[in-house]
């Protein structure tokens, strides 16, 4: 007597109960302690048991065998965007660049005043005082300029008008003061002096579009 057919993903299992001699098996159900009475029952349950198991397995391996996406977080602690969908304005890069340019007089620990008066000359934002690390926290305030992330980006191969922000003591300048400039797209960068070298380790922000600003 077939009792199951059971289809899942073209799988059919089909089981066999056993047959059972009504006239020596035992029905008496009475209530009692002595669970003798119960052995063909047990008997039958187990069956359907084992028999649901191993249905379960042959689903399980099947279901396992298609691959799944697998899901990857993002880290929040990291500036998410790169260069090459922030939105990089390369009219605004280009006048940034070409302004603080023709205004290097060789350095004069004045890197912040000069890169900040070439932003507001540039029309890309009003002057604010505070020393060159105080950059980064003035250009997070500027709707023109974006910060990218750094990880793997070689400085010297960012195009014009990248605004570079040394924290205090990093890449071996000021432990005071820091340092900021401005990429020319050459290699070079400029704020009093120019910086034929560029260095690793600063902040980066990119001028941009306003379309892109969020």
């Amino acid at each position: 007597m077939s009792l199951v057919s059971f289809n899942n993903k073209n799988i059919q299992y089909n089981f066999q109960l056993p047959k059972i001699n009504t006239s020596t098996t035992n029905f008496n159900f009475a209530p009692t302690t002595n669970y003798t009475n119960f052995a063909s029952a047990n008997n039958l349950f187990s069956l359907y048991n084992n028999s649901f198991a191993n249905l379960k397995k042959v689903l399980d391996t099947n279901n396992n065998a298609t691959s799944k996406p697998s899901i990857k977080l993002l880290n929040t602690n990291k500036v998410s965007t790169n260069l090459e969908n922030v939105g990089y304005d390369k009219n605004k890069g280009e006048k940034l660049a070409n302004t603080a340019a023709k205004n290097t007089v060789g350095f004069t620990n004045q890197c912040a005043s000069y890169v900040k008066t070439a932003i507001q000359n540039s029309g890309l934002g009003a002057y604010e005082y505070g020393d060159a690390y105080e950059c980064a926290n003035i250009l997070k305030r500027n709707k023109n300029f974006k910060e990218i992330s750094t990880n793997g980006l070689d400085l010297s191969t960012l195009p014009a008008g990248c605004v570079l922000v040394y924290d205090k003591g990093v890449a071996g300048y000021s432990s005071k003061y820091g340092h900021t400039e401005i990429t020319l797209g050459n290699g070079q960068a400029v704020s009093d002096g120019v910086t034929n070298n560029i260095r690793q380790g600063a902040r980066v922000f990119v001028p941009v579009s306003q379309s892109y600003v969020a």
